[in-house]
């Protein structure tokens, strides 16, 4: 079981370029306020360092999403569960995901502030819920980096007929590989999944039908890869703490941080020294003190975005939606990908 660890408080607010907050959140889950503005959440950003790394709880009161329960006016408490159907992650939820449906449920929170078609608080559920927990290697930097700092930004946008939730996972530095060789500030990976709605788990129902784990994308050792259908079972899950539900797993490799399915899938990569890979924690006390799950911000769309500028998350200078690289907010040049880049590209 990955546990939750003791962390300094994440207080997640629902943001707006333009406008204060409509709602709050406790923990690290997704915030909902009425339903006049935006639903969009965010945190301070999440400080690693040398008491081992600090996991987010999505579960933590407030109004979190796994806590008990939402109201957006009167008359209405949001319910969220995860589970496993067979080999496939499904969300169960009291709250449509369309605003039209949205509308008819006293109450309910149905603010589309992104223009996007999806009910704002629906995708901050799905955020919270569906971004995974990361199994760091035992020689992964950031453990002992008291100036590291992680975070999410996410997008969640219907695509020909289903529902992308592009999940970048930010962190503030890549720490190189072969005693540092390619180390830089910023390091922009992400995982994708793809959603349809199933009505059999509440008006907001739905299932994932494909992910993506993205490992040195766009390089010459690209890894990335995409499950769908049979290979959905390749997929890890562990029961969150906080809620005792599953939640998705990935395991970053060693500071370099490309995204695995599994250690199996991570190591099996290559065997060439500076070119292997290597995930999960081996040899120590306790594995769990290897689990991070990072705070998240829903920055909305391009065109009606919640969030551009990503101090909100822990990455001061960094942007959302402008082609730039993202220095993980230690500023300089040759980082890495921009997070638009992250957001907008589908990998399916």
């Amino acid at each position: 079981m990955v546990r939750a660890l003791a962390v300094s408080a994440l207080l997640l607010v629902g943001c707006s370029d333009d406008a204060p907050p409509t709602g709050g959140a406790g923990g690290a889950g997704a915030g909902e306020g009425g339903a006049g503005g935006s639903q969009s959440t965010s945190s301070g950003g999440s400080s690693v360092g040398a008491g081992g790394v600090g996991v987010a709880s999505a579960g933590g009161g407030g109004t979190s999403a796994g806590g008990g329960g939402v109201g957006g006016e009167a008359g209405f408490t949001l319910e969220v569960h995860t589970s496993l159907d067979g080999a496939v992650l499904v969300l169960e939820t009291n709250l449509p995901s369309s605003p039209e449906a949205c509308a008819l449920v006293n109450g309910a929170p149905c603010a589309d502030a992104d223009q996007d078609g999806l009910v704002d608080a629906w995708e901050d559920v799905v955020l919270d819920r569906l971004r995974p927990t990361l199994v760091l290697d035992e020689e992964e930097q950031l453990v002992s980096d008291a100036t590291a700092m992680t975070g999410i930004v996410g997008r969640v946008a219907p695509v020909d007929g289903r529902v992308h939730v592009y999940t970048m996972l930010g962190y503030s530095k890549d720490y190189g590989s072969c005693g540092g060789f390619t180390s830089h500030n910023g390091d922009s990976e992400r995982v994708v999944v793809a959603l349809e709605h199933d009505p059999a788990r509440g008006p907001g129902g739905a299932r994932l039908s494909a992910a993506y784990t993205a490992a040195h994308e766009g390089t010459i050792t690209d890894h990335g890869r995409v499950f769908e259908g049979a290979d959905l079972a390749e997929l890890s899950y562990e029961v969150d703490p906080a809620l005792l539900e599953p939640r998705w797993v990935v395991f970053p490799s060693a500071n370099k941080h490309a995204t695995y399915a599994s250690i199996a899938i991570c190591e099996g990569i290559s065997v060439v020294p500076c070119f292997d890979e290597d995930c999960g924690p081996d040899r120590v006390a306790d594995p769990d003190d290897f689990a991070l799950l990072m705070p998240f911000v829903n920055v909305g769309e391009e065109s009606f975005p919640f969030v551009t500028e990503l101090t909100v998350i822990g990455f001061p200078g960094d942007q959302a939606w402008v082609d730039q690289d993202f220095c993980g907010g230690l500023g300089g040049s040759g980082c890495s990908s921009a997070v638009r880049e992250k957001l907008l590209v589908s990998p399916f």
